[in-house]
């Protein structure tokens, strides 16, 4: 062998290992995209598909926003300064409508006719799903009345993201100190 053929056999080799090298990658990245899909289970993705727990049709957050739009902090239980919480369990049944309405927790009658009332007009929800098929669901939902401005604590402190429905306090002790009554109308003369 002489020089110019041990040049030849080196550039050769590189070449081959130029060329070798981006072969062996794209084997190694289609091994791993093999690997990858050997790992996902289509059963489990059906599943997600076919099972999945009741929900407002509009979402958490907008139904959320509609009962706190649509209760009322009955004027009564403002006066006596009244604030709690209150929780309703209903039915969601296989066609999304809302039934079988029973206060679990509550603390003043009216404010939980009201959360009933506001219940019973809110959107359509979708139903539970097992196995593809809507079915029955018990739900929950808690609802807080507080008081602005109140010195006292309900007995659960409500959290961001939690509904309440804010009222201002007897109308009897605004008066003493001078501060209206928000829905006191008054008129000069």
């Amino acid at each position: 062998f002489n020089t110019f053929t041990i040049y030849c056999h080196s550039v050769s080799i590189k070449r081959s290992i130029i060329i070798f090298i981006p072969l062996l990658i794209m084997q190694a990245k289609l091994l791993f995209f093999i690997l990858l899909l050997s790992f996902h289970n289509p059963a489990s993705a059906q599943e997600k598909k076919t099972n999945r727990e009741a929900e407002c049709c509009v979402g958490e957050y907008s139904f959320k926003e509609f009962l706190s739009k649509t209760i009322k902090y009955p004027l009564s239980a403002q006066e006596d300064n009244l604030q709690g919480q209150v929780v309703i369990d209903f039915i969601v049944d296989q066609n999304g409508n809302l039934k079988d309405f029973i206060p679990v927790k509550q603390f003043d009658k009216q404010c939980t006719e009201y959360a009933i009332k506001a219940l019973k007009a809110s959107p359509t929800w979708l139903p539970k799903m097992e196995n593809g098929k809507p079915v029955a669901s018990k739900q929950s939902v808690i609802i807080y009345f507080k008081l602005r401005g109140a010195d006292t604590q309900i007995d659960i402190e409500p959290k961001d993201g939690d509904i309440i429905i804010w009222g201002y306090g007897s109308t009897k002790e605004k008066a003493l100190t001078g501060e209206a009554h928000p829905s006191a109308t008054s008129k000069k003369q």
